[in-house]
């Protein structure tokens, strides 16, 4: 089964920007940004964010600000901070150097078991299998797992699972010897890489390309003749909140009134002022959800001089809520 896997991910991976440098620094910011965020979204984050931030030295050196400016647009905004305050550390411990070991790494800001396990694997060639909903997905076809995706018992199957496979590759590269997980094999970064790979592009959440699978014939799913797109089980979804906000926009010329938020989601980024109540015309309504939580924000022009600072908007780090604001309000006013 791996050798035919590791052959059909180097003839079919996709070119992403990450992969085409041997860069740790450069996978685990791309890791971070993956978190619970397409990868087409990614590309262009990444792409800015690398021509900014080239290294962690430029990095640890950038205020928190412009990296929340680079970083808004991709949501989830803890992660920003995290990379920012790991980097700092780095700088100051270990003059820019990642640690090389999976344990090492979950010490980092913001690392944790999924991420330290993609940098140790794909940089330092540790084998140890990394679990993401891609993973989850392969293993509970491939095994056929009556799990739901976020039941805690498919991630230790999943992981389990990988065990076993990295155990066999470092076998396979060590012939003759019994060695332990932890031993280094120079394919374990392409192994994880390729059960990922499968489960985003071939194995997908619904209509998987079976016939294209490299691994089908070993597959239970498959095997048993059932609908893998049934494997594994809804998860069971968290209800969402309903939000009404009232929101004040003001512009002259190329400024606008914003405001930093300092508490709730986003603290640190800026949008427009928030009122209990409305107040002058409504000129528009916007539609926003994040964090389970669905929002209706109805905008109103302020008239008249304000005596509060304007602010131009391209010089500060927006709520994914004020940058639709923006974009319906100067067209509106």
């Amino acid at each position: 089964m791996i050798p035919g896997l590791l052959t059909w991910f180097v003839d079919r991976r996709r070119n992403l920007p990450w992969r085409r440098v041997a860069d740790p620094y450069a996978t685990w910011v791309s890791e971070i940004m993956l978190q619970q965020t397409r990868v087409e979204a990614v590309i262009p984050y990444f792409e800015r964010w690398m021509a900014r931030f080239p290294d962690v030295h430029a990095l640890a050196r950038a205020s928190e600000e412009e990296v929340l400016q680079h970083w808004a647009g991709l949501g989830y905004y803890r992660r920003a901070r995290f990379l920012h305050q790991a980097a700092f550390r780095l700088v100051k411990e270990s003059n820019g150097e990642l640690p090389r070991t999976s344990a090492e790494l979950q010490k980092m800001t913001g690392v944790g078991e999924y991420t330290s396990a993609a940098i140790a694997s794909i940089c330092f060639d540790e084998a140890i299998p990394v679990v993401d909903g891609n993973v989850k997905r392969v293993a509970a076809r491939f095994l056929l797992l009556d799990l739901a995706a976020n039941d805690r018992k498919l991630h230790r199957a999943a992981d389990e699972w990988g065990r076993g496979l990295m155990a066999q590759l470092v076998a396979a590269d060590n012939p003759g010897q019994h060695e332990e997980i932890e031993q280094k094999s120079a394919r374990a970064g392409a192994l994880n890489e390729a059960l990922m790979e499968l489960g985003a592009t071939i194995c997908t959440p619904r209509s998987p390309q079976c016939a294209l699978c490299p691994i089908r014939f070993a597959c239970k799913a498959v095997k048993k003749d059932v609908d893998p797109a049934d494997y594994p089980r809804s998860a069971k979804r968290t209800p969402w909140k309903v939000l009404e906000l009232n929101l004040i926009w003001h512009q002259d010329g190329p400024l606008c009134l914003l405001q930093q938020r300092t508490e709730g989601w986003n603290p640190g980024l800026w949008e427009p002022p928030t009122v209990e109540q409305g107040i002058g015309e409504e000129i528009c309504q916007v539609k926003h959800t994040i964090t389970h939580h669905r929002i209706t924000a109805r905008v109103f022009k302020l008239r008249g001089p304000v005596s509060a600072p304007l602010t131009p908007p391209d010089a500060v780090p927006l709520t994914g809520l004020a940058r639709k604001i923006l974009a319906m309000c100067w067209k509106a006013c």
